[in-house]
């Protein structure tokens, strides 16, 4: 199947999960995450604000804030050639606007911008949305490549991909341009399976 052709096939199934559903598979995601190694050790966490049915990320985010992590939220930036997106440091979930895609951002701050020069000495975890996964790491989203372009020279940010289930496929197309991540997790991943060797 062509990219266009999944996208488009499991949007419609992740609009079609009921309310229940969808906050069940969540919390048990975050929460697994929350029990990992990966989350209990990063220095830096940078996330996404869930939309249009993503996996649900507000319990991640809260935890982190109350124990004291580093958060970083993105903020997409128009009007340059590609697709362009930074991460901005937030202290509580009530900092957030709506940002031009209809999705709450950070406001835009050069003092709370994370720069990866700076910290990628540091264990740095970010938590990857999308619209379909597959077993190799590779991730498809909405087309614009946001993801892609700011991962691209970022090799020391670990990647986990967050999906429910069935947006797991055993191989989706992937181009050169396409980041891969470093972990998927679903609502079916065992903890021992999010742990890995990339903090040692």
């Amino acid at each position: 199947m062509e990219k266009s052709e999944i996208r488009r096939e499991l949007i419609k199934k992740r609009d079609e999960i009921s309310d229940d559903i969808w906050n069940e598979h969540s919390k048990t995601i975050e929460k697994n995450i929350m029990k990992s190694r990966l989350y209990k050790e990063c220095s830096k966490l940078l996330l996404y604000v869930d939309y249009h049915g993503e996996v649900g990320t507000f319990t991640l985010i809260e935890d982190a804030l109350i124990n004291g992590k580093a958060v970083y939220l993105p903020k997409v930036h128009e009007g340059f050639n590609e697709a362009r997106m930074d991460f901005y440091r937030i202290a509580s979930s009530y900092e957030l606007v709506d940002g031009p895609l209809g999705i709450p951002e950070p406001i835009p701050n050069v003092e709370k911008c994370f720069s990866y020069e700076d910290f990628k000495d540091e264990k740095l975890l970010m938590i990857v949305p999308g619209v379909a996964f597959d077993l190799n790491g590779n991730r498809l989203g909405y087309g614009k490549g946001y993801y892609d372009n700011y991962l691209k020279d970022k090799p020391n940010i670990v990647t986990v991909g967050v999906c429910f289930s069935m947006q797991l496929k055993d191989e989706i197309p992937a181009d050169e341009s396409d980041v891969k991540l470093d972990l998927i997790v679903t609502e079916k991943t065992p903890l021992d399976k999010i742990d890995s060797d990339k903090f040692k």
